[in-house]
C-alpha cells in the first residue's frame, strides 16, 4: 500500500499538509528582516545557516489576515525550483504517512480556483488540506521581484 509522507501544519485552526519532498527544515521564528514596499503576504526575510529565505505569512495568503508569532509559530523551509522561502505557520504539529485511498481530489468538487490545494486528506475525524508549494508560490502577485531582491542581497553578501 502506498502512502504519502506530509509535514502537517495548523493555520487558522485549520490542519494543511506539504509533501516532505519539499521542505528541508522546521525552524523557529528567528529576526526578520522587512524588505522596503514588499508584498503585504511577505513578511520580510530571515538568514538561515547563512542564506537569506523570503518569509511568506501563510495566514495572509490563504486568509487575509495576518498572522501573529507565538511560542508555536514555526517556519517550514521548503525547496522549490528556483527558490527557498520559508512559510510562517501557527504550528509545525507532525510529519504523518497518509494511505493513497485516504487522499481526495479536489477536481470532485469543481473547484479550479485554488490550484494550490492537491487535495485533501479524509481521515476519520480530521480533514487535511495538501498544499502544492510551487503553485502557492507561483500564484502570488509580486513572486518575481522578490526572487531579484533576494539575489540582490546574495550578491551583496
Amino acid at each position: 500500500m502506498e502512502s504519502l509522507k506530509l509535514v502537517i501544519f495548523e493555520v487558522n485552526g485549520e490542519e494543511y499538509g506539504i509533501s516532505v519532498e519539499y521542505v528541508v527544515s522546521i525552524e523557529k521564528l528567528g529576526t526578520v528582516t522587512a524588505l522596503p514596499e514588499m508584498a503585504t503576504y511577505l513578511k520580510g526575510l530571515m538568514k538561515v545557516r547563512g542564506e537569506l529565505i523570503p518569509l511568506l505569512d501563510t495566514k495572509h495568503i490563504l486568509f487575509t489576515e495576518t498572522l501573529e508569532a507565538k511560542d508555536k509559530t514555526r517556519v517550514i523551509m521548503v525547496q522549490l525550483s528556483e527558490l527557498s522561502v520559508g512559510l510562517i505557520v501557527e504550528d509545525a504539529k507532525e510529519i504523518m504517512d497518509v494511505p493513497q485511498e485516504s487522499v481526495k481530489s479536489l477536481n470532485l468538487f469543481g473547484s479550479q480556483t485554488t490550484t494550490y490545494i492537491q487535495g485533501m486528506v479524509n481521515l476519520e475525524n480530521r480533514l487535511i488540506a495538501i498544499l502544492d508549494p510551487s503553485s502557492l508560490v507561483n500564484s502570488l502577485n509580486g513572486m518575481e521581484s522578490i526572487k531579484e531582491a533576494v539575489e540582490k542581497q546574495e550578491v551583496k553578501n
